[in-house]
């Protein structure tokens, strides 16, 4: 079994650093040409035999990623548990901004006020993980979501506890691939982006 996990391109709050949970972005003009760049390194990655099934955040900024990057081949299943965190107080607020308001805030310790705890969003990585093992054994399913809940996913993935996802760094419109060995998963590729894309 392979899982994909492919971030959203590029929005306005990704360059400005704003924290976008709910807030339902559009993605920028740059953002659509990153993810149409990001198409053929997917597809390499994919390879011959395709995809069994996509799921996808609710939010357009990665339902339309999916769309440019991944086509039509593959019906998207919009589910929830990908949505991003939910940043709560500090919806559209930079780190910086946070700082002033709570110095020494970690999202990975802290969550957010009005919003979701780690554990939180831990738990909805894991009933995510607990539905693609159930409905797709063997196959290759790819989630296209967020920064902090691909990060999330990763963690939970490897089982590690949810808030060492913050060991994860990852770009816009990138790739990662973990794939299933000896009833655990591995990650086998990270942060993937064709040459060119940021």
């Amino acid at each position: 079994m392979r899982i994909l996990l492919l971030r959203h391109a590029e929005t306005a709050w990704t360059v400005t650093g704003q924290h976008t949970g709910r807030t339902d972005l559009e993605l920028t003009a740059a953002g659509v040409a990153e993810a149409s760049a990001s198409a053929p390194l997917v597809r390499d990655v994919i390879g011959p035999r395709g995809l069994d099934a996509v799921y996808v955040s609710p939010r357009r900024r990665a339902q339309k990623t999916a769309e440019l990057v991944l086509g039509n081949a593959v019906a998207p299943r919009v589910n929830e548990w990908l949505a991003e965190f939910d940043y709560g107080a500090y919806e559209g607020l930079a780190p910086a901004e946070i700082q002033k308001l709570a110095p020494g805030w970690n999202i990975w310790d802290d969550g957010c006020p009005g919003g979701e705890s780690v554990a939180d969003v831990g738990a909805r990585a894991d009933r995510f993980i607990e539905l693609v093992l159930r409905e797709h054994p063997g196959q290759t399913v790819c989630a296209v979501s967020h920064g902090h809940m691909l990060r999330f996913l990763t963690a939970r993935l490897l089982k590690l506890p949810p808030d060492q996802g913050r060991l994860f760094a990852i770009n816009t419109s990138s790739l990662a691939e973990l794939v299933l060995k000896d009833d655990r998963f591995v990650l086998s590729r990270w942060n993937l982006t064709q040459p060119g894309v940021r």
